[in-house]
């Protein structure tokens, strides 16, 4: 039989928003003309033949694919291309710039190797990972830019392919925001998925080299007077107990910009921008030509003697059906001179985003406009959006060659939904409900304040501190009314006493050591054309690992807490192995992120349901503890969707059988069905008798599949109860196969 190795494919590319459907304009819309001689070289038409050039010249694009289409996503910050090759049995899209630089690729071909069978396909990788990982980074390594380099790591885990790498793309070898991520087929190595974080952002791809003014240690003295700290309790790893930390409670996102040394506040930076767009009359310019400029004069130096791939049939036929198709100025110039749509100077275009409809051939394009509140709407929108980014948004859907309407959606929301702060008569109703209907919640309550926050917040409070994951929110209407509650309360948690806490000074300190303050990229917030976007700068900022977050400082120890989500970290490890025949199973399992909660696997323990089931489950990605709240009906929750089990047939203090066993791993995988066809299968064992008929198909395949092999004398063993260590040496045998 066929082996299968689980590929998980996780594309995420550009698509096209959708829009409720308004009745196209009964009067005629004014015509525009097409595009001129003078200006067909920036025409859709031209520009996608330039695009699918590059594109596959880079990526060796054969002509063998039988469709193709090209549509335009033209953003004012950062056009984008969507370019897709099919025929039978095979796919590729890909995400480029107007340059043919790319930014999102996926190969996807429907031979048995890449189906995606959801259930129980977990396999240890069949690929060496070092010559995969040099497969991977010299495919990542031809598509980028001069100044642009990533050094990929594997980004495995308990599902892992062992074929998946990622990594932090660096600028002039600065560490930026994007990250990279690509996967390689288990049979060529070949690339069958890539993906840079900014293959639709708001930012502008422009990165200038870094100059550095000021020193890390000149940054860090800037930076340490912004740390502010309070002490609360939060939840203690094993999330049955509460511990005292101090949190992090800075209100601003701080930097250092390296160019001129100084202490900047990107909160502020961009509710200032948001002020500066609230007050302009949203004019732009576009920046949409220098793009096509660039790109007919890439065109130009294709035909002066410059390598270029050639169009195939269906690449051409694409290209024709655009050359009569409006591009986004045209279609602007009509849309604005419809008086109805209001589309006067303080409406800024900031994309339009092209759809082919394949059968019809019929072109859509959805261009979304933006414009400031004016002075009215803003006192009709309230103080509560004082320093955020207030636009109304319009989108326009049309059809892209005769310009007729298809649908409008404006979108509103400040003065339709208000989002005001709680009045004082408001917070003593608020509180009066609360101790009237959920009196012990409230007695053990404080409130506190969040900002930008429109409901009452309210915490659990022990010892003088409080634990905000026990909290209550609440949010009355005008008329006193409840319009919002939540209460989530852990009623289990214990707490730990509050004394022998450092001071907060102390605590500043160990927060401070705790963070990396090298030079990086960081996004900052920028107004220009009209638009507010992002540029890279460079500067010193606190800067998390890129495998955990940062929990706070243990308030007794002074030591920072971290939570740890490195995709190469195993949750599992065990102190109790030693003399365990499964021993080497067992511990393979774990580095591949499959096992069983806590600090003993119990390997000579009987096996029950639920044990079995936690297992399987972490071979199909899942972590779940049956002996924490609510863990055992999620476990079981999950074990339903997984087919492992039926809800009839839940006991999950019953000892589990060898053939039960075999039934219920091959039974969620995609071997399942095979097994359950009768009169094909001899049975290998030499207890054949002791098996059902209906369960040969099981048997038979466990033993082709190395599963299971029998005992000295060549028995199952069907009714034997298993043990831990048994279950975990046949899950092993399994994703060996």
């Amino acid at each position: 039989m066929k082996k299968l190795l689980s590929i998980c494919l996780a594309a995420s590319l550009l698509s096209v928003a959708g829009t409720p459907a308004f009745a196209a304009s009964a009067a005629p819309i004014p015509a525009v003309e097409g595009p001129s001689a003078d200006d067909a070289s920036g025409s859709l038409d031209a520009r996608l033949t330039a695009v699918t050039q590059a594109v596959k010249s880079q990526l060796a694009i054969g002509d063998d694919f039988t469709t193709f289409y090209g549509e335009p996503n033209d953003s004012q910050l950062a056009p984008r291309w969507d370019l897709n090759w099919s025929s039978d049995g095979s796919n590729i899209s890909v995400t480029a710039d107007e340059n043919g630089k790319i930014y999102a690729y996926r190969l996807y071909q429907t031979d048995e190797d890449n189906q995606r069978f959801w259930g129980l396909t977990a396999a240890f990788p069949k690929s060496d990972k070092s010559t995969a990982l040099a497969a991977a980074q010299k495919f990542v390594d031809s598509l980028l830019d001069e100044q642009e380099s990533v050094t990929l790591e594997s980004a495995g885990s308990s599902q892992s392919d062992g074929l998946t790498f990622s990594g932090s793309l660096k600028f002039y070898g600065l560490p930026s925001p994007v990250t990279v991520r690509v996967q390689l087929r288990p049979d060529t190595l070949s690339p069958s998925y890539f993906r840079r974080s900014d293959s639709n952002a708001s930012t502008y791809p422009e990165v200038a080299e870094a100059k550095s003014a000021v020193s890390a240690e000149q940054a860090a003295a800037l930076m340490r007077p912004t740390i502010q700290l309070a002490p609360y309790y939060a939840y203690s790893k094993d999330r049955k107990s509460a511990e005292l930390r101090y949190m992090v409670e800075t209100e601003g996102d701080y930097v250092v910009t390296a160019d001129d040394g100084k202490l900047v506040d990107l909160t502020k930076v961009f509710s200032e921008l948001a002020r500066a767009y609230s007050s302009t009359n949203g004019s732009a310019k576009s920046t949409f030509q220098a793009y096509a400029e660039d790109a007919a004069a890439s065109a130009e130096a294709g035909e002066s003697g410059g390598t270029q791939a050639a169009l195939s049939g269906a690449e051409l036929e694409a290209v024709e059906r655009l050359k009569d198709v409006h591009s986004r100025e045209q279609l602007d110039k009509a849309l604005r001179s419809i008086p109805e749509l209001g589309l006067d100077s303080a409406w800024t275009l900031e994309r339009a985003n092209y759809s082919q409809d394949r059968e019809s051939d019929k072109i859509t394009a959805v261009l979304r406009y933006t414009r400031p509140l004016t002075e009215a709407e803003r006192e009709q929108a309230g103080d509560g959006y004082d320093g955020e980014l207030l636009q109304l948004r319009k989108n326009v859907t049309v059809d892209a060659r005769t310009d007729e309407l298809v649908s409008v959606y404006s979108y509103n929301p400040y003065w339709d939904d208000p989002q005001t702060e709680q009045t004082a008569s408001q917070r003593t109703a608020a509180e009066a409900f609360l101790a009237k209907y959920l009196p012990e919640k409230w007695e053990q309550s404080t409130s506190y304040e969040m900002k930008n926050s429109d409901r009452l917040l309210y915490a659990q409070t022990v010892n003088g501190y409080q634990f905000r994951s026990n909290q209550i929110s609440i949010r009355m209407a005008n008329d006193n009314t409840v319009e919002w509650l939540s209460a989530g309360w852990d009623e289990q948690v214990k707490f730990d006493s509050a004394d022998g806490i450092i001071p907060a000074d102390e605590a500043v300190s160990a927060c401070f050591d705790a963070f990396d303050m090298a030079l990086r990229y960081i996004e900052y917030p920028v107004l220009e054309d009209g638009m507010l976007a992002y540029r890279y700068v460079a500067a010193y900022a606190f800067q998390e690992p890129s495998d955990r977050t940062f929990q706070g400082i243990n308030a007794k120890t002074g030591e920072p807490v971290w939570y740890s989500y490195s995709d190469d970290a195993s949750p599992y490890t065990y102190n109790d192995l030693d003399g365990a025949f499964g021993r080497s199973q067992i511990e393979a399992l774990a580095a591949y992120g499959v096992g069983l909660p806590g600090e003993g696997f119990r390997p000579k323990a009987t096996l029950d349901q639920k044990t079995m089931l936690t297992l399987l489950l972490s071979a199909c990605g899942y972590q779940y503890d049956p002996d924490e709240k609510e863990g055992l009906d999620n476990l079981y929750s999950m074990a339903y969707a997984e087919n492992l089990v039926k809800a009839v047939d839940r006991a999950p203090e019953q000892a589990v059988d060898r053939l039960t066993f075999i039934k219920t791993l091959l039974g969620a995988s995609i071997y399942g069905e095979a097994a359950k066809v009768e009169g094909i299968y001899t049975c290998p064992f030499s207890d054949a008798g002791a098996i059902a008929k209906a369960d040969t198909g099981y048997a038979a395949l466990a033993y082709g599949l190395g599963v299971a092999r029998g005992d000295d004398k060549g028995r199952l063993n069907p009714d034997s109860v298993m043990t831990r260590q048994e279950a975990a040496v046949m899950l092993y045998n399994f994703m060996m196969r």
